[in-house]
C-alpha cells in the first residue's frame, strides 16, 4: 500500500492545485478550455507519438498482447456501452465516454512506476504497451462513435471520418506507428522537443480535471459514477484474469497485466470528454473516485496474485 500510495499521491496533489485555481478564481472557463486545448493539440499528441514510435513494432503487432489485455478491454467496453446505451438509455455520446472511463487506466503515469516497484523494470513492458493498445483501438473507437453521435443528421460518414482523419491524437498514434515500422530513429532535436512537449500533457490534464470539480461534480449521477468505478476496477481485472487462464501470454506477464488492468481511470479521458463536452464533470468524478478508491483496491490486487 505504502507504494502505491507513494505513485498515487503526487496524482493528488496536482488534482489539488487545480482546484485551487478554480477556488481563487486564478482560472477562470475560458482559462480551462485553453489549458484542455493546449493538451489535447499539443502536450498528448507529442506523449503518443513518442510513446508509439519508441516501442518495437513486433511488440505492437503481438497477438497474444492484443488478445489477452486488449480483448479483456474490448469485452468490458462493448458490455458498459451496451449498458450505458440501452439499459440507462443514455445517448451514443455518453456510452461511449462511459465505456472510454471503465477500460482505460492510467497506464503511463501510474502503472509504470508501480510495476517496476512490485515486479522489476521488466516487468514494465504491459504498461507501455498497454498505452500504444488503448490509443491505437480504444481511443480510435471512443472517437469515432463520439465523431458518430455529433454528426448524426449533419453529413453521416463524411463527416465522420473527416473529423477522425483529422483528429491530433489518432494522427500522432498512426504516425508513431509507421516510424516504429520503418525502424528509424527519431532526430536528436525531434525527441528532445517531444521530451519537453509530451510530459506536460500529464501534470496539464491532472490540472485542469482538477479545476473542473467543483459546484457539486461529485454529487452529479452518483449511481453512474460507482458503477464505472467499480467495473474499471473490479470487474475488468475479473475479466483479464479469466481471459489469462486461456491466452499464452508469457507466464512472468500475467500478473503485470492484471495490475495493469486494475489500474484507476486515466485523466486523458477527461481530456476527450471536455473537448467533446460529453459528462465532464462525471467523468472527473470517476477519474478522481477510481484513484481513490483504487489505493486499496490494488492492493487487494496485488495480495491476491502474490498468492
Amino acid at each position: 500500500m505504502a507504494t502505491i500510495a507513494g505513485v498515487a499521491l503526487p496524482f493528488f496533489a496536482v488534482l489539488l492545485c487545480g482546484m485551487l485555481a478554480a477556488r481563487l478564481r486564478l482560472l477562470d472557463d475560458a482559462g480551462l478550455m485553453g489549458l484542455n486545448a493546449f493538451v489535447f493539440w499539443f502536450a498528448l499528441p507529442a506523449l503518443l507519438f513518442h510513446k508509439v514510435a519508441g516501442t518495437p513494432f513486433a511488440r505492437l503487432t503481438d497477438w497474444t498482447l492484443y488478445v489477452g489485455y486488449e480483448g479483456t478491454c474490448l469485452l468490458l467496453y462493448g458490455i458498459v456501452l451496451a449498458a450505458v446505451r440501452w439499459g440507462a438509455r443514455r445517448s451514443l455520446q455518453e456510452a461511449a465516454i462511459c465505456a472510454f472511463a471503465a477500460s482505460w487506466g492510467n497506464v503511463g503515469y501510474m502503472g509504470v512506476p508501480l510495476l517496476i516497484a512490485a515486479y522489476g523494470e521488466a516487468a514494465a513492458t504491459p504498461s507501455l504497451l498497454a498505452v500504444v493498445l488503448d490509443t491505437l483501438i480504444l481511443q480510435s473507437l471512443t472517437i469515432l462513435l463520439l465523431e458518430s453521435g455529433g454528426a448524426a443528421g449533419r453529413g453521416g460518414l463524411r463527416v465522420v471520418a473527416r473529423a477522425v482523419v483529422r483528429n491530433p491524437l489518432i494522427l500522432a498514434v498512426f504516425a508513431g506507428t509507421i516510424v516504429a515500422w520503418l525502424g528509424v530513429g527519431l532526430p536528436t532535436p525531434v525527441t528532445g522537443f517531444l521530451g519537453l512537449l509530451g510530459p506536460a500533457a500529464g501534470a496539464g490534464a491532472l490540472f485542469a480535471l482538477g479545476a473542473t470539480l467543483r459546484g457539486g461534480a461529485l454529487t452529479q449521477d452518483k449511481a453512474l459514477v460507482a458503477g464505472i468505478t467499480l467495473s474499471k476496477l473490479l470487474l475488468l481485472p475479473a475479466l483479464a484474469w479469466l481471459v489469462l487462464l486461456v491466452i499464452p501470454v508469457p507466464p512472468d506477464l500475467v500478473a503485470p497485466l492484471v495490475v495493469t488492468t486494475a489500474l484507476p481511470t486515466a485523466a486523458s479521458v477527461f481530456v476527450i470528454a471536455q473537448r467533446y463536452g460529453v459528462l465532464e464533470r462525471q467523468v472527473a468524478a470517476i477519474v478522481f473516485v477510481s484513484h481513490l478508491a483504487g489505493i486499496l483496491t490494488l492492493t487487494v490486487v496485488l495480495v491476491l496474485l502474490q498468492r
